[in-house]
């Protein structure tokens, strides 16, 4: 799994570059949260909320595929940004866990100020 967390971390600041110039992926990680859910996230330099508006379906689908690539199957895909800033700070594919698929089930909005979604799957509850 360490090649495949190393790649996609390659794989995305390639791709992020390519779309919006200069970008720095200093880390990628495999988590597993306390309440059961699994993800990969990315943290990011130089991602700002309005090129994550222009570009979310493509950056959807690259952190949609980079997830699968470790094991992970990608439910709720979203961006971080620093608080009261517009800077993006990290970019999360989560497999939620049952509670989670409950929470996020029925809320259209983000869950949160700082959570622009980029993808969430429709759950059958």
């Amino acid at each position: 799994m360490k090649e495949e967390i190393g790649e996609g971390r390659r794989k995305l600041e390639e791709e992020l570059r390519n779309l919006v110039g200069n970008i720095f992926v200093p880390e990628a990680k495999v988590f597993g949260m306390v309440c059961g859910c699994v993800g990969f996230a990315a943290d990011l330099r130089g991602l700002q909320s309005d090129d994550v508006a222009v570009f979310r379906e493509k950056i959807g689908a690259i952190l949609e595929e980079i997830s699968k690539s470790v094991g992970v199957e990608p439910e709720f895909v979203y961006a971080r940004k620093l608080p009261g800033s517009e800077e993006v700070v990290t970019l999360t594919a989560r497999e939620l866990c049952e509670r989670c698929k409950r929470e996020f089930a029925g809320s259209k909005a983000s869950p949160r100020p700082d959570i622009v979604v980029l993808k969430k799957r429709k759950q059958k509850i």
